[in-house]
């Protein structure tokens, strides 16, 4: 067993419990555009998927979401409301396939934050309906930090291709 020593300690670090030992592999390229394609895949299919049930069910539980914004189910009818924001949330989750632009990824996660708050607490339901839903914002939030948070304000704007396209 090897021991470790820091700067002026005396005593022995004990190992970690086995439980807590891993042995992942190191993050290659390969392994960060598989990991970028798995998070790019959750974020299209959350988007796709939920925006499907307005866009195309027609949701009755919506209404009750349009109603705590203060719009009428005979607006939200009479505007096509259900099919705008279902569809609008589709072709999110499809430019999450297509072109990854950070500010594009910043505001999928502020819509979801957004609309998850309408369930909880405007809605009325309990807040374990936010945890549940804690996958729908954090898969393109981890996204944006993989693909590395930009720092000037045309980065957030510049379409950049997937980590082995950029030699990552």
């Amino acid at each position: 067993m090897s021991l470790a020593r820091t700067a002026g300690a005396t005593s022995r670090e004990q190992p970690a419990p086995s439980i807590l030992r891993t042995a992942l592999p190191p993050l290659t390229g390969s392994r960060i555009l598989a990991l970028e394609w798995l998070l790019r895949l959750a974020t299209a299919g959350t988007f796709i998927g939920h925006g499907a049930y307005g866009a195309f069910m027609r949701k009755p539980g919506w209404y009750g979401f349009f109603d705590a914004l203060g719009v009428s189910p005979a607006t939200v009818d009479s505007h096509h409301l259900m099919r705008w924001v279902g569809g609008v949330e589709m072709v999110l989750g499809v430019l999450a396939l297509v072109a990854l632009v950070p500010a594009l990824l910043l505001v999928m996660v502020v819509w979801k934050l957004g609309t998850e708050f309408v369930w909880y607490p405007l809605h009325g339901l309990p807040a374990w309906e936010f945890v549940e839903r804690w996958g729908n914002y954090t898969a393109p939030l981890a996204l944006l930090l993989l693909r590395g948070w930009p720092t000037s304000l045309a980065g957030w704007f510049r379409l950049r291709p997937a980590r082995a396209e950029r030699g990552a």
